[in-house]
């Protein structure tokens, strides 16, 4: 097995970012892959600065990979442009890539999952993508791994012929998305404002390159190949991150074995329901503190 290069983005960020390359070097495979680092570059305040540097000494200090490779940005390009310029610049190389960020904590099997998820999926061109995240779900026992059509941005893996299907032009997208009256689909039976993000990122409110990647293997009707139980932990919202909720993933339960296996590459119907269900129990927990926020700010006169 031809083992894929691991693609990590990084910042401001030095704690986040050690703990990740350290749950990466558990890894059983981490002595022979190959690294990849990209470290945008500070906004120009001191903290920044100094939380940049700090970010940098460290990742000049690692000897975990077989070969780690750093790309310094000389200046604060953004999340957005770091991530698509750097994998763009991957697959330049390689026909496959795992993709994180400094947030993204894998687990001590999630390379081999990866990696054989990967091989496994690799000429079956209607799959989009292999995640390694999974909310915390009860799924039935009798599966460990599943296709859908959503695509998540939490440690991750594709391939170069896949990831050529990205555009840019969020507008275009939009435009698509409009004009077969798939905007319901795109937003998960309307769990999720998947559509709003996207007007966002047109309108220069944000500048998310994982919204316009879903709406790009959306339209493509790509798959993506999800665990059951997750092999990543997001550790950043604590308020430290370019983009982050109020949700708190750092307490999952870790898949104990990498289990990728070869499964028909169909939508399991059965998988995305429980997955609606979870994602609808969120839309009410959401909207239930909005509504608890606006009564003490309204009405109490309370800022929080």
């Amino acid at each position: 097995m031809k083992l894929a290069p691991i693609v990590l983005f990084v910042y401001n960020r030095p704690y986040h970012t050690q703990k990740v390359i350290e749950a990466l070097a558990a890894n059983e495979l981490a002595p022979f892959s190959e690294m990849y680092i990209f470290s945008d570059g500070p906004k120009q305040n001191p903290n920044d600065v100094e939380a940049v540097k700090q970010v940098r000494l460290y990742i000049h200090s690692l000897n975990f990979f077989q070969k780690i490779n750093i790309t310094e940005r000389a200046v604060n390009i953004g999340l957005s442009e770091n991530i698509i310029t750097g994998i763009n610049r991957i697959f330049d190389q390689y026909n496959q890539a795992i993709i994180l960020e400094d947030d993204t904590l894998p687990s001590p099997e999630f390379l081999k999952y990866m990696n054989e998820a990967l091989e496994i999926y690799q000429n079956e061109s209607e799959v989009g993508s292999v995640q390694g995240f999974q909310f915390p779900i009860n799924f039935n026992k009798n599966i460990s791994s599943y296709f859908d059509y959503s695509v998540g941005c939490w440690g991750w893996g594709t391939w170069k012929n896949r990831w050529i299907l990205f555009e840019q032009n969020g507008a275009k997208l939009l435009a698509q998305i409009e004009q077969k009256k798939l905007t319901t689909k795109f937003n998960l039976d309307n769990t999720y404002p998947f559509k709003e993000l996207l007007k966002n990122q047109i309108e220069g409110k944000s500048n998310s390159w994982a919204i316009r990647w879903y709406a790009s293997l959306f339209l493509n009707e790509k798959l993506n190949y999800y665990p059951c139980n997750s092999f990543i932990k997001n550790i950043g919202n604590d308020g430290s991150g370019t983009h982050n909720d109020k949700t708190n993933y750092s307490e999952l339960s870790f898949q104990k074995k990498a289990i990728a296996g070869k499964i028909p590459v169909k939508q399991n119907q059965q998988a995305f329901e429980v997955v609606l269900k979870y994602r609808r129990k969120l839309k009410r927990a959401n909207q239930k503190k909005n509504f608890l926020r606006k009564i003490r700010i309204n009405v109490l006169g309370l800022s929080k």
